[in-house]
Parts: structure tokens; C-alpha cells; sequence
């Protein structure tokens, strides 16, 4: 029997985005306001492009995150503001060698290639990590944010021992 299971979560803004919006506003109103004084002929012109340099920019930070378990592949997508969608990871459930609740002091002294995260707030705060062997980026520590649909998707294809590890003996 086939499994296909998704899931998609939206990430929550952090101080990053609050501070990226407005940055982006103080430096639109900003120029906005040199041109008027300086190119008064073109600042209608100036007007609409930093109009719309800055909504691309500001809607660029609305994220969701997009889940997909199927028979034993894990791949994660990322969706900007519902208009582009860009592949992050594809990870072979068989290649996982740790899986479990994320606490981040646990993680800060171990070294990986490539630290992914993919979930719908920083805090760790029903955050789920991961770590796996990956073709192109080595060993990769993947914090995400399952429900628990995922998670019994991705159960009967990891290891025995790992499955173990994280879920008991059930």
C-alpha cells in the first residue's frame, strides 16, 4: 500500500521580519521623499517602482512550509507568499540516524554540514529535529514542525532502532 501524507504550516514572524518591515518602509518613505525634492518630474515613476519593490519585499517574508512523506521520502517545500515554491531537502527515511522532540542545547555543540530549519516558530516550541545523511549536503540536522499524521507516515520506513529511540516500543 502506497503512503502519501501531507502537511502545511505557515511560519510565524520573528523580530527579523518585524525589523525587515520596517526597514523597508523607513527606506521607501525615504526615497520617496529625495526624489520629490530632487526629481520632482520622475518621482511619480520613483513612487510606483518603491511601491512595489517594497510589497515583493514585505509579502516575500509570508513563508509556509510544506511537508510530504511518500512511501519512505521525506521532501520539504518552501512556498513564498503562495507565488514561488522552492525545493529545501528531499531525505530518504532510511537515512535518518536520529529523530525526535528538539531542544536546542542538545544540538549547539554538535557540528553539521547544514542546519535546516523548517518550522512554524524559533522557539522550539513543537519542534521535531532530525538528522540524516544527504548526497549533496552531508550530514544534515532538519528541525520541522509534524503533526502527528507525519510522523506515523515516517515511523514504519526509519530503522528499527531509531524508530525505537524516538517512538518506544509501540
Amino acid at each position: 500500500m502506497d503512503v502519501f501524507i501531507e502537511q502545511i504550516i505557515r511560519k510565524k514572524p520573528n523580530m527579523k521580519d518585524y525589523l525587515i518591515y520596517a526597514a523597508t518602509l523607513l527606506g521607501s518613505c525615504i526615497i520617496v521623499l529625495v526624489s520629490m525634492m530632487y526629481l520632482p518630474t520622475f518621482s511619480i515613476f520613483i513612487l510606483a517602482g518603491v511601491c512595489f519593490g517594497a510589497y515583493y519585499l514585505i509579502s516575500s517574508r509570508s513563508l509556509e512550509f510544506e511537508y510530504s512523506v511518500t512511501n519512505g521520502d521525506i521532501t520539504i517545500d518552501k512556498i513564498i507568499n503562495r507565488r514561488k515554491r522552492k525545493r529545501v531537502i528531499t531525505i530518504d527515511a532510511h537515512d535518518v540516524e536520529e529523530i525526535g522532540k528538539y531542544k536546542p542545547e542538545e544540538h549547539s555543540a554538535k557540528s553539521y554540514s547544514e542546519r535546516i530549519f523548517t518550522s512554524e516558530n524559533e522557539n522550539g516550541e513543537n519542534v521535531w529535529y532530525l538528522v540524516a545523511r544527504h548526497q549533496q549536503k552531508g550530514n544534515v540536522l532538519l528541525m520541522f514542525s509534524p503533526n502527528e499524521k507525519v510522523l506515523m507516515a515516517i515511523k514504519p520506513f526509519l530503522s528499527r532502532q531509531v524508530a525505537i529511540n524516538a517512538f518506544g516500543r509501540n
